[in-house]
């Protein structure tokens, strides 16, 4: 194998487990690929005490703020996300910062040796996830967050199956249909599929349809336990300003908190100071309600991709730019609810840009038709909409048409490749 001197020569080295990932995911969905690659890797899994992230909205958000309220804490803490937005070392992250890139380089040839010991290759984000665990376990990290990629029961992520694992679940919603289930309940039993038994779970009260099939599983593992709250209790209980700060997101954080203070009382460690707590709520999530100052002008972007997310999104968006009707640049990737997203937007903007992209990190990303995306603004009474397919383009006129604000959102990977435009 080559040496690996910066992040390109990564990213090549990681390509040919890019195509895995479509004839993987959905087809015979299993941890036996991973378990043998984890095994290789010496169980990195039963070493660490790993706080595990699974739900429908906010996975990321909550596990960056976990991760930042358990270093604010005094502890090492490692961090796992999935997709990146602008850099694959988002997925390998220790104390808040990704690896240096000559030891992330460093590190990723040691891991390829052990990747080609296995008989059957894991897909790139297994490969990624195991790496991370990998990482996490040579650096001696207190803790490690971990999103799950998708669902739970299955995902890679569920290997970690250790009694004390702490087990997050945010918003349960429709998304990843096509492999979850069509329905809330077929999706939940998924995501309620990272507890294993021991575990203790951590989420806000949801609907019936949520919570039935939650304590359902967790009467099947002896030891688990359900700890459910609501955003009034833990609002009532913050020390912390939250008005500052997106709404979406400080639901997020009061999640995480009510992990952190679990935690910190299980494990004994120190309670945090309302300065502290304040602190970490200002950690900025790449692509949640991230904005950039281009041309003098403000652009807010925003993954928000399915009705839970853009819901979310436009009521928090709102809140912080009142009055303001933003020019709007959007594709979304194939298969998502379009019909359900759309006219969330469609009242919201001045002018709407709909463009395209092709790209793959954990699944293939394709957009979906931008000429049918741009009918489906007009038909939900959106003025001004044009159809531009070539992103640079379409970022170019997104720029050129906003007055004060300007949003980009639909897809991360959209985000991912705008990002790389503007900066």
């Amino acid at each position: 194998m080559p040496h690996i001197n910066n992040f390109a020569e990564a990213e090549a080295a990681l390509q040919p487990y890019v195509p895995l990932v479509g004839q993987l995911t959905g087809k015979d969905t299993t941890l036996e690929r991973i378990e043998p690659l984890m095994k290789l890797a010496g169980n990195p899994e039963r070493e660490l005490k790993i706080i595990h992230i699974a739900g429908t909205s906010g996975k990321t958000s909550t596990a960056y703020y976990a991760a930042a309220l358990l270093q604010a804490g005094g502890q090492k803490v490692g961090l796992t996300v999935s997709p990146h937005v602008d850099s694959i070392t988002e997925r390998v992250q220790i104390n808040g910062q990704p690896l240096p890139e000559a030891e992330f380089c460093r590190e990723l040839e040691e891991f390829l040796k052990i990747v080609e010991q296995t008989e059957q290759p894991p897909s790139y984000f297994e490969l990624l996830y195991a790496f991370a665990l990998w990482v996490f376990a040579r650096h001696k990290v207190d803790y490690a967050v971990v999103e799950t990629g998708m669902g739970g029961l299955y995902d890679a992520t569920n290997v970690a199956a250790r009694p004390d694992k702490v087990c997050v679940i945010t918003d349960i919603g429709l998304d990843h249909m096509h492999i979850l289930g069509h329905t809330i309940p077929e999706i939940t039993a998924q995501k309620i599929g990272i507890v294993h038994p021991g575990n203790t779970v951590l989420m806000y009260e949801q609907a019936p349809a949520v919570m039935t099939v939650v304590r359902e599983w967790l009467a099947k593992q002896p030891g688990a336990q359900l700890l459910p709250t609501n955003e009034d209790i833990q609002r009532a209980d913050s020390p912390v300003l939250l008005d500052g700060s997106p709404l979406y997101q400080q639901r997020n954080w009061l999640l995480a908190a009510y992990a952190y203070k679990f935690v910190a009382n299980r494990d004994k460690l120190p309670h945090l100071t309302s300065q502290v707590l304040q602190d970490t709520l200002l950690v900025q999530v790449p692509g949640r309600m991230d904005t950039q100052t281009i041309n003098g002008k403000t652009i807010v972007m925003d993954g928000a991709h399915n009705e839970q997310k853009m819901t979310a999104f436009t009521k928090s968006f709102k809140k912080c730019y009142p009055g303001i009707k933003p020019t709007i640049l959007i594709a979304l990737k194939t298969g998502k609810e379009f019909q359900a997203v759309v006219p969330l937007l469609a009242p919201l903007a001045s002018r709407v840009i709909v463009t395209a992209f092709k790209t793959s990190q954990d699944l293939p990303a394709v957009s979906m038709d931008p000429d049918q995306l741009a009918k489906a603004f007009e038909k939900a009474g959106a003025k001004n909409v044009s159809v531009i397919p070539g992103l640079q383009a379409a970022y170019a006129k997104l720029i050129e048409q906003t007055d004060k604000v300007g949003i980009v959102t639909g897809s991360f990977y959209l985000l991912s490749q705008a990002r790389r435009i503007a900066v």
